[in-house]
């Protein structure tokens, strides 16, 4: 049977009103010319050139001075002792979207498997970590109050793991009051422009934009067009890959959709003609809904009409393996992560904690995410020295550098220290390949854009030594 990803829906302002239900869980203690721009060489998941690998030499700052350098071993969840941490919970939080635009619960709930992981292996120094998480709906005052139910009522210590359509918009005035500083996946734009959020993963801005960067070097000519779902934000999640046509002298279309398509056939023309003969187009909708514009596209045979391209969602074995053969080598997704079958130890361990802890998940970028956010925080919660208190755990949180992780093509950090946070801002293409993804191009840097932070990040990360294993 063909699986679908319940993907991404990405949007930078979504807002839909409605009630939504107060739904809780907690674990039991528990810029080159166009057609020119080389990837880089380093191979994804690696960073020799760095002289680190997972489980290198990283750090990461935490209270009182301390630092850690990967203080798991690869394939190892906390303490790796084997035994059941007894002591008093460490309370952590998140908030995820599951409405009918989009549903991030897988990424919280790998979050949470990650975590039951550590509980089983010694916790924190003895200390087994409670994630506390809600279930949001696009209400922006059920978001906030969920906001201030974690932070006031719950009394939680960090967020982790955090995943909203709009949650970063609503919140982030709050969690800057409160001196949180959140490790989550972004969404919307709000998420990467606050100094009190940093992402493991990219958006969709960024990612739309490496799709596009991946078809100019497969010869995409002429114009770039860029669709995604028709709702509120998605102008700007669009704005990247036609400013980067611009920017590469050619012709760049935004187009917004209703989903799901009432004619993917039709919309499968209309995409080709509006491209024309060998132009690029960069597609941003999830697996379930792409799935059928794909195959449309092949019954109609246009794949070889233009250079097809994507943004993350579609990066799972699902979408592989509802297409057919025409489709090998033609599709190029933009991959936040290193490939799911890589036989790297991080990504083995998030293979074996997600089959063992939450085996309902299906093994997708998504997972990725939440393994991420719960590997990065309970690296630093490890390296705290004195008590672990909200200001502790806020403060290691923000001290996250060069952690590593085979998942990423470079190490993560936290703060940029220029007010916007993009740590993971270099990647690589993945493209269908009989029934599963397979990585196409090397790790390459997305794209600098006169309307993007990622000069001025990447100047902060060469004078800080972030982002370089250093």
């Amino acid at each position: 049977m063909k699986r679908s990803l319940l993907g991404i829906v990405a949007a930078s302002a979504l807002v839909v009103v409605g009630c939504g239900s107060d739904s809780k869980s907690s674990s039991d203690t528990t810029a080159a010319p166009a057609g020119t721009e080389a990837a880089a060489t380093t191979a994804a998941g690696t960073t020799e050139a760095a002289g680190t690998t997972a489980g290198g030499a990283s750090t990461s700052a935490a209270s009182g001075g301390g630092t850690s350098s990967n203080i798991q071993k690869p394939g190892e969840c906390g303490m790796g002792t084997g035994q059941k941490a007894t002591g008093e919970p460490i309370k952590l939080g998140a908030m995820a979207t599951k409405s009918p635009q989009a549903d991030f619960t897988w990424i919280t709930s790998l979050t949470k498997a990650y975590f039951a992981c550590v509980n089983d292996n010694g916790g924190i120094n003895g200390r087994p970590i409670d994630y506390i998480t809600y279930e949001e709906q696009t209400d922006p005052q059920q978001i906030a109050g969920f906001a201030k139910k974690l932070v006031e009522q719950d009394k939680v210590l960090g967020i982790v793991g955090s995943t909203s359509l709009i949650e970063c918009s609503v919140n982030k005035d709050y969690y800057a009051q409160q001196n949180m500083y959140l490790i989550i996946a972004g969404v919307a734009q709000a998420c990467f422009e606050s100094p009190n959020f940093s992402a493991v993963n990219m958006g969709p801005y960024y990612s739309s934009l490496g799709g596009a960067q991946a078809a100019v070097r497969a010869g995409a000519k002429g114009k770039l067009v860029v669709v995604s779902v028709n709702a509120p934000g998605f102008d700007l999640v669009n704005s990247g890959v036609v400013d980067y046509a611009k920017q590469q002298g050619l012709e760049g279309k935004s187009i917004l959709e209703d989903v799901p398509f009432t004619d993917p056939a039709g919309l499968a023309q209309q995409l080709v003609q509006e491209a024309g003969d060998g132009g690029g187009v960069v597609l941003d909708f999830t697996g379930p809904v792409v799935t059928p514009l794909l195959q449309a596209i092949e019954q109609q045979g246009l794949i070889d009409k233009v250079v097809w391209a994507s943004s993350t969602p579609p990066n799972d074995p699902s979408v592989a393996q509802a297409l057919g053969p025409a489709w090998d080598g033609k599709f190029l997704i933009n991959a936040e992560f290193n490939v799911l079958d890589s036989g790297k130890p991080d990504q083995n361990h998030m293979n074996e904690i997600r089959e063992k802890y939450a085996p309902d998940v299906n093994s997708s970028s998504f997972a990725q995410m939440g393994y991420l956010a719960g590997r990065a925080a309970t690296d630093a919660l490890l390296g705290i020295q004195g008590d672990i208190t909200k200001e502790s755990v806020n403060a290691a949180f923000k001290g996250i550098k060069n952690f590593s992780s085979d998942l990423w093509c470079k190490p993560w950090y936290f703060d940029s220290t220029v007010g916007k946070n993009v740590s993971n801002n270099t990647d690589i293409t993945v493209t269908p390949q009989g029934d599963k993804m397979v990585q196409s191009e090397d790790c390459f840097e997305i794209a600098e854009l006169p309307t993007n932070p990622l000069a001025d990040i990447r100047a902060a990360e060469q004078k800080l030594g972030l982002n370089t294993g250093s």
